[in-house]
């Protein structure tokens, strides 16, 4: 669903007819440019990543789904008196996530699909194969299989995606399905909101980042279960596609680009992390950790230049984020603190950064 909406071409019901009002002599068909970077919302991704969210234990500094979203969930599905395979083996499929890297890679998997028949066709045939591509039919599903093996490598793993499969599935059709259509139509007022500050007022304030990283075209998905990490991926067509908090309120729209920030600048932090830290500490694990704090600073850089009106906004969401209360006055420092970073680093980081803007 977007939000924008476009005009009627000529030959559709309500539209031009082809011949104009005076002389009947043939028009010129009307043609409209895609819209870069459209506001949408993706049913398909928010059911799998709500399927995650709810036998997921989300305790990262940033969090990887909205706060409280699955204690409002269980509220809304026990006043329907609602219980679906995924409920019943929340606690069995939860046990392996820790061990399993809570299956991290395989959130980004329905980016790769144009809708919901078409990922249950895949992971359906992957199964099926036990995992094995050269049983495909075709390269495509190959492909895909080949794919869904490498989140998915061992026999224990291909069980538990059997299991969970299952429970996605019993959850669409008795639950997600008629909620995720019910919130979308009571929230149509926020995605105009949200399509309004972003095509009208902050795409060209992005535009230079974007197009100088290679993300001159893309999808802004409004995604009921995204936390403030946010989830960034390639999309069917290879567009990059950026799924940010969709909010309760209109009033909360910016929230969207706060968000949007942190995310497009996420792919400069792995490689200036990796040449600012040595092995050992690669090892030691706080490569990883340089890793989410520098994808929350390299936002707070990004806004600073291209819209520093909205920096200090971003710097209370992202410690809101982090269940961190501060003054006005204490704010950035609070921030500095919590996301702290080498120095190298991130000076690193702001040299990327604004090379990037320099450039043409």
């Amino acid at each position: 669903m977007s939000a924008c909406t476009s005009a009627i071409p000529v030959g559709a019901p309500g539209g031009p007819t082809g011949a104009t009002a005076a002389g009947g002599s043939p028009s010129v068909p009307l043609t409209q440019p895609a819209l870069r970077w459209p506001v949408r919302t993706v049913e398909h991704i928010d059911l799998w990543l709500h399927a995650f969210a709810l036998i997921s234990e989300d305790t990262a500094r940033v969090r990887l789904y909205r706060n409280g979203y699955r204690d409002s969930l269980v509220v809304v599905k026990n006043q329907r008196n609602v219980l679906t395979s995924l409920d019943a083996n929340r606690a069995t499929l939860a046990k392996r996530l820790p061990g399993a890297g809570g299956y991290l890679q395989a959130q980004f998997l329905p980016f790769e699909f144009s809708n919901w028949d078409a990922m249950k066709y895949a992971l359906e045939r992957f199964l099926q194969f036990e995992g094995d591509p050269r049983r495909a039919p075709d390269r495509e599903t190959q492909a895909r299989v080949a794919l869904i093996a490498s989140m998915f490598p061992a026999s224990a793993d291909r069980e538990w995606l059997r299991l969970f499969l299952a429970g996605v599935i019993d959850e669409q059709e008795r639950f997600f399905n008629a909620e995720h259509s019910r919130l979308v139509r009571t929230r149509a007022s926020v995605i105009t909101s949200v399509d309004s500050l972003w095509q009208q007022v902050y795409r060209t304030k992005f535009e230079r980042f974007l197009n100088n990283t290679s993300q001159r075209q893309g999808d802004l998905l409004l995604s009921l279960p995204i936390g403030g990490e946010g989830r960034t991926a390639a999309g069917p067509n290879r567009q990059t596609m950026v799924a940010v908090p969709f909010p309760a309120r209109s009033e909360d729209a910016v929230q969207v680009l706060y968000v949007l920030a942190h995310e497009v600048t996420g792919s400069l932090v792995g490689t200036v992390v990796t040449d600012n830290t040595t092995p050992a500490e690669q090892r030691a694990g706080a490569a990883d950790r340089y890793v989410s704090m520098g994808q929350v600073q390299s936002g707070a850089m990004l806004l600073a230049i291209i819209a520093p009106e909205l920096r200090d906004g971003y710097v209370r969401f992202y410690l809101a984020q982090a269940g961190i209360r501060a003054t006005a006055a204490e704010a950035n420092s609070t921030f500095d603190r919590t996301f702290a970073l080498p120095l190298a680093i991130r000076d690193a980081l702001q040299r990327q950064i604004d090379i990037i803007l320099s450039g043409i």
